[in-house]
């Protein structure tokens, strides 16, 4: 299968909207491709900057080169201020593998932009405020697509770890109904997996 490392900073954001009536905003943002939480990545929370955060947080991923030569699948990029009782939307940034890949300078190595501004989008309209980063692309590398085979051997893992796990917890339960009937004090010690009766 056909991929490429896909590696992005994002540096900072100005003058987004202030989405707190008191306080100071601490504002972190949260990259996804097209939304999806198993591709999430979160900066930390500037606590400084308030509307004006600066992150300078790298991160990277392996990608499809599909993702580069069709258009479809989106980089998300929302910003949310940290709150005690839940963080609130500020806005987000939402662009195209393709267009980024079509912008970017090829490189020896891939492909390589220099710092990109997009606008922040708050719903349909255009929000306040800008977002800058910049990104690269690797080359095109080969990778193994895993087999059936070895997806059902870690599917069959997984239901090993569920099955041993729950008779332990039985096992551990039956054996705690004993020592209460018996009313015997024996500490009992979870080590390194196994349980342990003393």
């Amino acid at each position: 299968m056909e991929c490429r490392k896909f590696q992005i900073t994002l540096r900072s954001a100005q003058d987004l909207v202030d989405v707190r009536e008191r306080f100071k905003m601490k504002v972190y943002a949260e990259i996804s491709f097209a939304g999806d939480s198993r591709t999430k990545r979160k900066t930390p929370v500037d606590k400084e900057g308030e509307t004006n955060p600066a992150w300078n947080f790298t991160t990277g991923f392996t990608i499809g080169n599909q993702a580069v030569e069709y258009q479809g699948v989106m980089l998300v990029i929302k910003q949310y201020c940290s709150r005690t009782l839940g963080d609130r939307y500020v806005g987000e940034v939402s662009v195209s593998f393709k267009d980024l890949f079509d912008r970017a300078e090829p490189t020896s190595q891939g492909r390589r932009s220099s710092t990109v501004r997009c606008p922040v989008k708050r719903g349909a309209a255009d929000s306040q405020g800008v977002l800058d980063f910049s990104y690269s692309f690797g080359g095109i590398v080969m990778l193994e697509k895993p087999s059936r085979a070895r997806y059902l051997a870690a599917a069959g893992v997984i239901i090993v770890k569920v099955i041993v796990k729950v008779a332990l917890e039985a096992t551990l339960g039956k054996i705690l109904q004993v020592l209460r009937f018996h009313s015997l004090d024996l500490p009992i010690e979870l080590c390194e997996g196994a349980w342990y009766v003393y």
